[in-house]
């Protein structure tokens, strides 16, 4: 359809025509230059006069024999016609592709637009909004293409938005538009995966720190005295898998003015409660299809910031060493992750200016989703090329981003400030910026929908449980006078491990905290595991050290265990004044007895596991799993998983006093029926 002819200058980036029949702005025009190729061209603005209508158009050139996007060298001529374009000639000419991540269509226009999914991992990506915009929601159907697709996405998400992309989307008003955008509501439950801060599937952190990652961590700058004490300190550590608190007790070991506050410092940080000695398996996090999302919505903003630190670092070390596939990382709320300098810098800053720079070499795409583009780190928002930008009107924020794009002409400015909700500027996708109608979400959208989804109830508890041996009747048989009887579950935890080269197992009493052991038909436990890794680690080395040994001068083991000197004298002493060891002023002797074989693999229970639906009742576990990998160290045992495994009792009432019934013997045991009535 012919919209006019070419009128006034013209020049090779510009030119004006009097428009013959009806044109929008951003409507793409096509032009005949003199060699007879179609030129694109899109109108720019419309001026009406009251006798005619003029608009200003700007070229954007032609794909020559290789698909290279040329500009024109030749101006066109006066009086030469302006053409509706067609929609094959704009595909071609922009370069849309039709594979790839489906962002919605070409504004005014029935055009798919699809970003490459290898280009979001190798350029990286920002959607940049102010608050009520549609950023999130722009976010979502990002997260739903690279879904479809596979790719592995971890989303850092501190407002808990992102995890009903496991819910399809049930709004009828949006169901209703879903037909000119060609697609259908879609749930992706499937690949969802909810990591949280404790309620349902906590996210735990490696609690074996460097000194580095520390010092990042901590709330405040520390001095170099201080410094030195926490690399000393560390040092003593090496070749244990510690925890932060044994750091902090090997601090207290060392005699400085200085120790005090830099304790204080740490029991801050330890206090947390993110760092484990079972920490989440990045290979959990990152697989083929999987979205894991870090819901943080119950943490503050500095802990949001710690586990950031953390979980992309090991993240990034991960994929260097090639034990994870590419993936994409998603920050919600980038700014406060990753803060221009000149705001201050926090935890999470260095590792995401990391990211930006070197992540794509290694394949790992970063995707920043923010609605103050000013208050992020400069350095981070200009490595991502492609952007998507929704409504900005803080006059700052549109200069960040005008400054962080290359491409994007001044007099775009404008239109960042009057784009319509759903309507993104897409940046780096192609050469040239796109006006996209942002596509229905196919799964439910956050905010106002979580409250119902967290409110779907649970599916049948199933546990792992030793399978009882005698039942319900036989205990009744063997004990008379029983007024009532229930099957009790209680808590033990199941380590595997590798012990000299060979697999090693064991159990723990989830409530004590003891090693149990099959001991001639009957479970015996050991004594005193609590107040051994109650110790700092120096003195525990020592005290495992003397029991394994029997005897040894403080020289031996300061040499053998690689500690100082003077941290071995003060442990010795202080396990002394404990009563815990002998000495004759010369040799030391262990006087501890822990009562359970020093050989791991005679610590079997040797009975089958099952996993069932949870019936009668069930005892919480009073010892975490970390407290289980540490008993490993006994041993050193390296422990690989721990799972929880439920020891079967039964719990009978006889003259209104309750006892345990072992289930794998049908023996009454005293001992610990006295310590459960205390409990229930």
């Amino acid at each position: 359809m012919m919209l006019g002819n070419i009128s006034g200058s013209v020049t090779t980036k510009n030119f004006s025509f009097r428009a013959e029949a009806r044109v929008k702005k951003m409507q793409y025009i096509a032009i005949k230059d003199f060699e007879g190729k179609w030129i694109l061209a899109y109108v720019d603005s419309i001026t009406k006069y009251p006798n005619r209508t003029m608009a200003k158009a700007k070229v954007i050139g032609y794909r020559d024999s290789r698909g290279f996007l040329k500009s024109l060298t030749v101006p066109f001529e006066p009086d030469t016609p302006i053409y509706t374009a067609d929609d094959e000639l704009i595909k071609q000419t922009i370069g849309l592709k039709d594979d790839g991540l489906y962002l919605g269509l070409l504004g005014g226009y029935k055009i798919p637009v699809t970003l490459p999914a290898k280009h979001l991992l190798t350029k990286h990506v920002a959607v940049l909004a102010k608050t009520g915009t549609g950023k999130s929601y722009a976010a979502g159907v990002v997260l739903e293409e690279l879904a479809e697709k596979n790719v592995p996405v971890v989303i850092i998400d501190p407002h808990g938005e992102y995890r009903t992309l496991a819910y399809e989307n049930k709004r009828e008003n949006e169901i209703s538009q879903m037909g000119t955008f060609g697609i259908k509501p879609k749930a992706y439950k499937k690949q969802v995966e909810i990591f949280d801060m404790g309620l349902r599937n906590p996210i735990k952190l490696d609690s074996k720190l460097s000194p580095d990652e520390i010092f990042e961590m901590l709330p405040t700058k520390i001095s170099s005295s201080q410094k030195g004490l926490l690399y000393s300190a560390i040092k003593n550590l090496e070749g244990r898998d510690y925890t932060l608190r044994d750091v902090i007790d090997e601090v207290e070991l060392i005699e400085s003015n200085v120790r005090w506050n830099l304790m204080s410092l740490l029991e801050v940080l330890e206090k947390t409660k993110l760092f484990s000695s079972n920490p989440t398996k990045v290979t959990d996090l990152v697989k083929k299809g999987r979205i894991s999302i870090i819901d943080l919505k119950e943490a503050t903003p500095d802990i949001q910031q710690i586990v950031a630190l953390k979980l992309i670092k090991e993240l990034f070390m991960a994929k260097k060493h090639g034990k994870i596939p590419e993936f994409f990382i998603v920050i919600e709320e980038a700014h406060n992750f990753c803060p221009e300098r000149g705001l201050g810098e926090v935890a999470s800053s260095k590792i995401l200016r990391t990211i930006a720079s070197e992540g794509r070499k290694f394949g790992v795409g970063l995707c920043i989703i923010t609605q103050r583009p000013a208050k992020v780190d400069k350095n981070v928002l200009s490595q991502c090329s492609t952007q998507i930008i929704l409504k900005v009107t803080n006059p700052n924020d549109i200069k960040a981003i005008m400054d962080s794009v290359e491409g994007v002409e001044f007099g775009m400015r404008d239109e960042i400030k009057d784009l319509p909700i759903g309507v993104a500027m897409v940046v780096g996708a192609t050469e040239q910026p796109l006006f996209v109608d942002i596509r229905i979400r196919r799964s439910e959208h956050g905010g106002e929908a979580i409250k119902a989804i967290e409110g779907i109830a649970a599916p049948e508890e199933r546990i792992l449980l030793l399978a009882p041996k005698f039942g319900e009747d036989a205990v009744k048989k063997s004990f008379k006078g029983i007024d009532a009887i229930k099957l009790l579950n209680y808590p033990m935890w199941q380590a595997f491990g590798n012990y000299n080269g060979n697999e090693a197992e064991f159990y723990v009493d989830g409530v004590t905290g003891e090693v149990a052991f099959e001991n001639k038909d009957a479970i015996d436990y050991s004594k005193g595991i609590r107040s051994l890794l109650g110790m700092a680690p120096s003195q525990r080395g020592i005290l495992l050290y003397l029991v394994k040994n029997k005897y040894a001068t403080i020289e031996k083991i300061s040499n053998d265990l690689k500690i100082l000197l003077s941290t071995a004298k003060e442990s010795l002493r202080q396990l002394a004044a404990k009563k815990l060891i002998t000495s004759d002023g010369y040799m030391f002797k262990s006087a501890f007895d822990l009562n359970v074989p020093m050989n791991p693999r005679l610590l079997k229970i040797d009975h089958k596991v099952v996993e069932k639906g949870l019936e009668g009742e069930k005892m919480d576990f009073m010892v975490s799993p970390d407290f289980v990998h540490k008993i490993g160290e006994i041993w050193d045992m390296k422990i690989l998983e721990v799972k929880p495994v439920y020891y079967p009792y039964w719990l009978v009432t006889h003259k209104n006093t309750k006892y345990l019934i072992n289930g794998l013997n049908n023996r009454l045991e005293l001992d610990k029926s006295k310590r459960v009535r205390e409990l229930l």
